[in-house]
């Protein structure tokens, strides 16, 4: 495959995109030809952005508003909708990190956090859903977290939500491929503000300062994933990528071959415990009914003896 990658016609909405991550994608996007609408909470920040992009030589307007609302989130596609006649790429980008102690906790801090980190995503991609229905054509890119797929403590109400990206990229996924939508996510790392508030950041993160691995650690070095994601040629779906550094890799999730028992009890358990906890995933089904498959075909009857 040769030559550049471009957008030229094609309308993305890119959410959180006043600073950080939200902002390269933003930036990139309409560097390569597309029509870009850039949503934040804060309308100086989205403005900043739009104005940037413009004295570029691209092409962008601002939306501020809380996309975690569904009137935020319409308003979002619809100001696509009314610019430029269509809607081809969602980027949902917006996030929000609160490290708080599990002792601590309260259903507001919670709610919080999955209202911006995982029904954000939902709505705007609902809102986005039948304009790209209706077109035959669409790409998704969530913003999922190591945090979510592989935990860190004192993040409870942000990592189960960027988990349930996953459940919703890949369910999603399943529904978007016969109507030509492509559903992905990508698990970032980035020197961004908000990691400067992550409970494990570096005190040289934490002054704003950063260091060499910080700046290793460049949002530039993320965007080109999601640019991908988003471009026509791209198959891929249903996939999260971890994106950190200029490495770009696929997360995966795996069973081990674990074992069976026709009558199983507490005590078969706690005898495979060492396998359960260490042995080495061998299967990794693309759906929930492939895993099911595979169960039938184990541990129906058959003649010769379960392993």
């Amino acid at each position: 495959m040769t030559g550049e990658l471009r957008f030229d016609g094609r309308t993305a909405v890119v959410t959180g995109a006043g600073a950080g991550l939200g902002r390269s994608h933003a930036m990139l996007l309409a560097s390569r030809g597309a029509n870009v609408v850039v949503n934040d909470l804060h309308a100086d920040a989205a403005q900043g952005v739009a104005a940037e992009i413009t004295a570029a030589g691209g092409t962008a307007i601002a939306h501020a508003a809380d996309i975690s609302q569904p009137d935020g989130a319409t308003g979002l596609v619809q100001t696509a909708l009314d610019a430029w006649g269509r809607i081809d790429i969602v980027i949902n980008n917006a996030g929000l990190l609160q490290p708080t102690d599990f002792a601590d906790m309260t259903p507001e801090i919670f709610d919080r956090a999955y209202a911006v980190n995982l029904r954000a995503s939902f709505l705007v991609t609902h809102a986005a859903w039948k304009p790209m229905v209706a077109q035959g054509y669409g790409r998704v890119v969530h913003t999922s977290s190591n945090s979510g797929l592989l935990g860190i403590g004192g993040s409870t109400g942000y990592a189960s939500a960027k988990a349930g990206l996953w459940g919703f990229t890949r369910s999603l996924s399943l529904e978007a491929a016969p109507l030509g939508i492509h559903v992905n996510a990508i698990g970032p790392i980035a020197f961004t503000a908000m990691a400067r508030t992550s409970r494990v950041a570096p005190p040289a993160w934490k002054s704003g300062e950063g260091d060499a691995w910080s700046r290793r650690l460049d949002v530039a070095l993320v965007s080109p994933a999601v640019a991908w994601l988003a471009h026509e040629e791209c198959a891929m779906n249903g996939q999260v990528l971890s994106v950190a550094a200029g490495r770009v890799a696929r997360y995966v999730m795996g069973l081990n071959h674990g074992f069976v028992r026709d009558a199983l009890t507490m005590e078969d358990v706690r005898d495979h415990d060492e396998l359960l906890q260490h042995g080495e995933p061998t299967e990794f089904p693309a759906k929930a009914n492939e895993e099911s498959s595979a169960l039938y075909r184990r541990v129906m009857p058959r003649s010769e003896p379960r392993k």
